[in-house]
């Protein structure tokens, strides 16, 4: 691997990927808690799946790199996510600001996992820039999803507020 502060660097990448997997872990606990479509519970659940999936391959890349995780990102993510959790339960039309809040989340890792890819390649660490692509490629599926059911998002807002449109 190339010089001590270009590995330093890609551990931060890497625990801050990390740390966004977690958080996204309990947001998507509670939108599926606060989701009441059998088909968007479904897609929650199976990206719930993916989501953990992507946490383990990040905590064993931090493993390999010989750091653990941060304690302080994780406690940032945990008071992060009980706060939006707080406010999923609270808020009025959920179906439409969960899906809205959902594709900003996805797209802010498509973000973070393409630095981190970039960032791992220049490091030399072809194994941390493979977690990256393979995780990024789930993300942009996801993204994928919500942008597909828009207008289903929507119905279910309305039907929710007891309009008709």
């Amino acid at each position: 691997m190339a010089d001590d502060k270009l590995r330093e660097k890609l551990v931060e990448y890497v625990e801050d990927a990390h740390a966004m997997e977690q958080s996204v872990l309990r947001s998507l606990d509670s939108m599926i808690s606060t989701t009441n479509d059998p088909e968007i519970v479904e897609m929650l659940r199976h990206h719930k799946e993916e989501s953990e999936r992507h946490e383990r391959l990040l905590k064993e890349r931090l493993d390999a790199l010989g750091a653990g995780t941060s304690t302080r990102k994780e406690a940032q993510t945990v008071a992060g996510a009980l706060l939006k959790g707080i406010g999923d339960q609270a808020r009025t039309d959920k179906p439409g600001k969960n899906a809205r809040d959902g594709y900003v989340t996805e797209h802010m890792k498509i973000a973070a996992y393409q630095l981190l890819e970039r960032l791992a390649v220049r490091a030399g660490d072809q194994e941390t820039a493979e977690v990256a692509r393979r995780n990024r490629a789930d993300e942009e599926a996801m993204a994928q999803k919500i942008d597909a059911n828009w207008d289903r998002f929507l119905d279910l807002t309305l039907v929710e507020a007891g309009i008709q449109a």
